[in-house]
């Protein structure tokens, strides 16, 4: 059977995004972080799904 590493993904937010901000980023703004960048990728998804839609009613 495969070994998967498994990652922390709270503390790689935290960790990647600890530049942006003076002091010590909390769990609980990675999970927000985190939850807006899902948010913005849905969005992003959402909008292709659509264009296709409507360029293969164009075609």
């Amino acid at each position: 059977m495969k070994r998967v590493k498994t990652y922390n993904f709270i503390e790689i937010t935290k960790k990647e995004f600890q530049q942006y901000q003076s002091e010590p980023i909390t769990e609980k703004q990675a999970i927000e972080i985190q939850e807006n960048l899902f948010g913005v990728v849905e969005l992003l998804l959402k909008w292709d799904k659509e264009l296709n839609l409507k360029t293969k009613k164009c075609a």
